[in-house]
């Protein structure tokens, strides 16, 4: 049978999916507008003969600028998705002075991590953002939240009291455009608080802190704001979507999942159709396999799938992403961890049949060795299109035992021997509340819990800046 594009069959499966399916709403009236909005019009893209020379699309596995040259991503996520809902580090060093530091090793790309929530507010408060002092006392409580705004307001003199959290993200998209950096917006939660649970409510379309209607204006919203930004090229649908422990009547499977991605697709090209969007797959983003190999989305492994097979099984039912609009707009993301569900670590040849089966394949890779030895839990399929895909998470301990970790040094010599984007876990050596405790530190953080340095500069000197350099990763230059 011919493939199916699958909005032709929406509507049978969208009481099963117990999704919202109606279009993203509307931007604010203009008199509602925040700002930064005022301000851009009439409407900008990032159409430039200018760095970095967009809009970008995509070409087979690559990624490439309007001059048709590839693009290579070497970057480090920047979280900014906690309940103050501003990134990570400001109290303790300037936008400059941080920009400057992850200049300093070759990152080219930041994935910047935020919540909904942000938008929420904006439409709640009919069109006014919050401010930096009221995003710091609700986070953090008036003794502390006071104390944190004017260490921040002292470090980034630019900025009072009032600046709002938009403002803050815009001028540091500004700040790295001057330094050639690219900015990737990442829907990291709904709910503002440290990802990712099975229990958090940010787990899966329609879970309890996750109205999938707000999720689309979201992005609509985002992509708006990106309009202004031209090294925002590009901006993710969710962050590692995996099922959901507190409402047990939602349908975690690949039809729910490609149902709810499109829609979010389109919200983020109606607003912005000069985006890149990538896309996650399945159990914390260890899995795309059902979209990159073509798959019947019906028959794939999911989970509560038994009636909607029963109601469909004679129509398998494929992704086909060439029948959208955004076709040449969207990448692949993927993510993996030492922790990681169902997917072995322990050798080189395992993790690279892994990584082939979840979805690298899709850069039309030769299958690795360890396809076919029962190491990934199933065949190693090829992919149904050339499409690129990036390793947007991973991560481990800033110290001397990332020398010999098996995962960290498989991931060195698989990015490199296949050009692999990837965006390391991350550069936020403190938190100012995370899980609960205030001044939290993080030893998988790049930098120091100050933020004056890193945690481990031999290991920044010696590991990721040659591995940086060997991404050939594209600079401003």
């Amino acid at each position: 049978m011919a493939p199916l594009a699958l909005w032709s069959i929406v509507p049978l499966f969208a009481a099963l999916a117990q999704s919202s399916w109606v279009p993203p709403m509307p931007m604010l009236p203009r008199n509602t507008e925040p700002r930064w909005q005022k301000e851009i019009a009439p409407r900008l893209t990032n159409t430039t003969d200018q760095w970095p020379y967009g809009p970008f699309r995509t070409q087979g596995r690559d990624i490439v600028n309007n001059r048709g040259a590839v693009l290579s991503w070497a970057g480090i996520n920047w979280p900014m998705s906690g309940e103050t809902m501003v990134p990570e580090g400001l109290e303790w060093k300037s936008v400059d002075e941080i920009l400057d530091d992850v200049q300093s090793v070759g990152w080219n790309v930041l994935r910047m991590g935020y919540a909904t929530q942000m938008i929420d507010e904006i439409y709640e408060r009919d069109g006014n953002d919050v401010s930096l002092e009221v995003a710091m006392i609700i986070g953090l409580g008036y003794e502390n939240g006071t104390k944190v705004t004017n260490q921040i307001v002292s470090k980034n003199p630019g900025w009072t009291a009032q600046t709002t959290r938009f403002e803050i993200w815009s001028d540091i998209a500004d700040k790295a455009l001057e330094k050639g950096i690219f900015i990737h917006p990442d829907v990291h939660v709904h709910q503002a608080k440290w990802c990712c649970s099975h229990t958090d409510g940010n787990a899966w379309f329609d879970d309890v802190h996750f109205n999938t209607s707000n999720w689309r204006r979201g992005l609509a919203y985002v992509a708006d704001w990106a309009k202004r930004h031209p090294n925002v090229v590009s901006m993710s649908l969710r962050n590692e979507l995996r099922s959901s422990w507190n409402r047990t009547d939602l349908y975690y499977n690949w039809q729910t999942l490609v149902g709810n991605m499109s829609a979010g697709s389109d919200a983020i090209h109606e607003a912005n159709p000069d985006l890149l969007i990538s896309w996650s797959g399945m159990q914390y983003d260890e899995d795309l396999s059902a979209l990159t190999a073509r798959k019947n989305i019906l028959t794939a492994p999911c989970y509560k799938c038994d009636a909607i097979r029963d109601a469909h099984r004679r129509d398998p039912v494929y992704f086909d992403l060439d029948s959208y609009p955004w076709a040449d707009k969207v990448f692949w993301e993927l993510h993996i961890y030492p922790m990681s569900e169902d997917v072995d670590t322990g050798t080189c040849e395992a993790v690279e049949a892994a990584l082939y089966r979840a979805g690298f394949h899709a850069l039309g890779m030769e299958p690795p060795p360890g396809c076919g030895q029962n190491l990934t839990g199933g065949d190693c399929p090829p992919p149904q299109r050339l499409t690129p895909v990036m390793l947007t998470e991973f991560g481990h301990a800033q110290d001397a035992t990332l020398y010999d970790d098996t995962l960290q040094n498989c991931l060195v010599e698989y990015t490199k021997k296949h050009r692999v984007g990837w965006m390391v876990w991350s550069l936020a050596g403190s938190y100012r509340t995370r899980e609960g405790v205030q001044g939290l530190g993080d030893t998988w953080g790049l930098t120091n819990f100050e933020w004056d340095g890193w945690n481990d500069a031999e290991t920044v000197e010696n590991y990721w800046k040659p591995w940086v350099k060997a991404m050939n990763a594209t600079t401003k230059s």
